[in-house]
């Protein structure tokens, strides 16, 4: 066993040294060389009391078995130290969870692209996603799993099956599904590949209004974004675009600015950062192609972080309208450092400002036009469900459509396919109604926001 105040030791200039690291840089250039050196002692000296602590703590206290593992004591003693910050958002996280929050913000990973629930309490297929290797393997939608390399998934939870379905891409993972009208289970071979997470779902209001909600600001929003929109106006001329970032709970600032500067004139700040030392980081639009028809913001409590530097940029521009309820507050920079065992803390480092040097955090950004969602009866409620169901249903009905066309041209195992598959159906036209989207009847805020946009339509051809 490694000795417990080196251990302890070794971890606290780990966890403590890159903050001291990053703080050098800061430090009065008058303070002398002897009055650090007795800081770093005091530093250390401090440092071994928790490790005396921690000591004490594993040899004398009355459970044993609370306190055998040395990384969950050594954890906590990270965790009590941030938690002496009152500060939500500042956090470590153990090596799993960094990786799971990578993955989530690059936006790629190592999959098969499936939609997972559980549906009577069996692991089912809510339905592939198209373009990907089970959607090229023929998996449909309701498929049940029954197992995943030949384990059985009775009581198996979607996290930890997502667990096993990802893996490193080009290597195989197999899934027994029982499929509706089928005697017997169906064994399907599929190759893992990246998977881009899905961040935006766009589509058509109608002929000339666009629309595109923002489930999250991982890496590849902003092209994402750019790719909806060009495919909306190479087959319609838009005059009016609904930006949803209603629940939105953010992500990387980098995105928010790629999205913003979609909307924006080049040069116009997006949003600067205030360390509590040094001068402020400003972000500018870089584009020399921002679009400019009429843009209508939805926001509510759930819009946060990089959601918020995007409409206080497009509040504070006047370059369109907020329609919504206030937003969460959340305007706190959280910088992420890696740790030596594959760890990482997320520590809060700067604060977040709009264009007008207005402070988010713990504020929000209220809307121009406060539009509250309706209270629902529990009846309402119920209707709401299963009228969303429905959308998500008819969309799925898409995707299956889609896959039919490709299956029937592509009858080999797909789930090894490596070109680009176009998988855009030559079915509907771009005239066609089934092409725009169904607005749910309790969703006062979108509808409103469709509304002002006809409005503005209508006004401008008055004479």
């Amino acid at each position: 066993m490694l000795n417990w105040t080196k251990k302890i030791l070794l971890a606290g200039v780990t966890i403590i040294g890159l903050h001291y690291v990053l703080s050098t840089a800061n430090l009065n250039p008058f303070t002398s060389e002897l009055t650090a050196a007795r800081v770093k002692m005091n530093f250390f000296s401090e440092l071994k009391t928790v490790s005396d602590v921690l000591k004490l703590v594993q040899y004398k206290y009355v459970e044993e078995d609370k306190v055998k593992d040395q990384k969950v004591l050594i954890e906590g003693a990270i965790q009590g130290i941030l938690k002496k910050l009152d500060d939500p958002f500042s956090r470590y996280m153990p090596p799993t969870n960094f990786k799971s929050m990578q993955e989530e913000t690059e936006g790629e990973f190592g999959g098969l692209g499936i939609l997972l629930g559980i549906r009577d309490k069996v692991l089912t297929i809510i339905s592939p996603m198209e373009g990907t290797p089970a959607f090229r393997a023929g998996v449909r939608a309701s498929d049940k799993i029954i197992k995943i390399n030949g384990k059985a998934t009775e009581g198996m939870s979607v996290e930890a099956a997502v667990k096993i379905l990802r893996g490193k891409p080009k290597t195989k993972v197999t899934i027994s599904v029982f499929r509706k009208g089928e005697k017997e289970l169906i064994d399907i071979d599929i190759i893992r590949d990246l998977i881009k997470v899905p961040s935006v779902k766009a589509g058509m209001i109608n002929d000339t209004l666009g629309y595109a909600r923002l489930t999250g600001f991982t890496a590849t929003v902003g092209k994402d974004l750019d790719k909806e929109i060009t495919k909306m106006e190479k087959d319609h001329k838009l005059n009016g675009f609904i930006l949803d970032l209603r629940g939105n709970p953010g992500g990387l600032l980098t995105a928010a600015v790629e999205v913003g500067q979609q909307f924006l004139p080049k040069n116009q700040t997006v949003v600067s950062i205030k360390a509590r030392q040094g001068q402020p980081t400003v972000f500018k639009a870089r584009s020399n192609h921002a679009h400019k028809w009429p843009l209508i913001v939805l926001i509510d409590g759930g819009s946060a972080s990089a959601s918020e530097i995007v409409a206080g940029a497009i509040k504070d521009t006047k370059r369109g309208i907020l329609l919504g309820t206030k937003s969460f507050g959340k305007g706190s920079v959280q910088t992420v450092l890696p740790l030596a065992d594959g760890s990482a803390l997320a520590l809060t480092t700067a604060y977040y400002y709009t264009p007008n040097d207005v402070k988010i955090h713990k504020i929000g950004v209220s809307p121009d036009i406060e539009v509250k969602f309706p209270k629902l009866t529990d009846k309402e409620l119920k209707s709401y469900r299963d009228e969303l169901e429905a959308i998500n249903q008819k969309n799925y009905k898409k995707t299956e459509k889609k896959q039919n066309t490709y299956l029937k041209d592509h009858p080999t195992d797909q789930s090894k396919a490596k070109d680009p598959i176009d998988t855009k159906s030559k079915v509907a036209s771009k005239d066609s109604t089934d092409d725009f989207m169904n607005i749910p009847k309790f969703d006062v805020q979108l509808k409103r926001a469709i509304d002002l946009l006809k409005a503005n339509v209508i006004f401008s051809k008055l004479k």
